[in-house]
């Protein structure tokens, strides 16, 4: 077998990253999934939401997350009451995520007191609880970073676009990681080349750019884009291919049409 840390590269073109950037934002524009912790600007909030949402559906979370967040503005606010978050967060299940949540919060309360927010220069990293996945989500937020957030479900996306066997284990392999890497290069630095050069929010868009434009360059929006992709329509059994925007990039689809 060819080596895919060059072959899914090559398979992909920058051609053929910018036209499925540019299908897949066509397609989220109607397709996005609403759920509050994707509008809020809290932090906080966001963090909390990544981790409940850590083995449990969206739809799952959402109730426990709006209560959540309605009892505790802050980490200050839930670390004076570990007994009402483990109430809360009981009907999640994983009582070892929800106790490594309860780290999570003193960790954030001890740390950053009552800033409104970290830095682009802290390490979110050495939160507990926070890992790369975690960790891309939140920067591409809070800073704008052009960090592509990769979890199985994502893995399976770029497995099936350049016709590679899927395992769960191949999201932390190097092609992978380029290729992704590369994908979000691209699609962030269309707004604005040089909005991308390193750390910090993103700068005001250009006079006359769209709302639909902001949103598709926005590297938040993007990993959004692809997690809703692969709810909705690149499942792991039963893939809806041919309502999928990437069909016609995917390698997958095309041998799916041949059997």
């Amino acid at each position: 077998m060819a080596d895919r840390r060059k072959t899914g590269l090559r398979l992909l073109s920058e051609k053929k990253l910018r036209s499925i950037h540019r299908d897949l934002m066509k397609w989220f524009s109607g397709a996005r999934r609403q759920y509050p912790w994707r509008q809020t600007h809290n932090w906080f909030h966001l963090m909390m939401a990544e981790l409940m949402l850590r083995r449990t559906r969206s739809d799952q979370v959402a109730q426990v997350y709006s209560r959540f967040t309605r009892n505790y503005r802050n980490a200050a606010r839930a670390s004076e009451d570990p007994d009402g978050v483990r109430s809360i967060l009981q009907s999640l299940g994983l009582n070892w995520r929800n106790e490594q949540m309860l780290d999570t919060i003193q960790y954030v309360s001890h740390r950053f007191g009552n800033r409104h927010a970290p830095s682009a220069g802290d390490d979110l990293t050495e939160i507990p609880g926070v890992g790369d996945y975690c960790n891309s989500m939140l920067r591409s937020r809070l800073f704008g970073e052009s960090r592509a957030a990769i979890d199985s479900n994502v893995a399976r996306i770029y497995c099936r676009l350049v016709g590679e066997p899927y395992d769960p284990e191949v999201r932390r392999k190097k092609w992978l990681k380029d290729l992704s890497g590369r994908f979000m290069e691209l699609a962030t630095a269309q707004s604005n080349p040089a909005a991308r050069k390193g750390p910090g929010p993103a700068p005001a868009s250009p006079e006359g750019l769209s709302h639909a434009m902001e949103q598709a360059t926005d590297p938040f929006e993007i990993n959004l884009a692809f997690l809703d992709l692969a709810a909705l329509l690149c499942r792991p059994s039963q893939p809806r291919c041919l309502e999928c925007p990437l069909r016609k990039h995917c390698e997958f689809a095309k041998s799916m049409q041949k059997s």
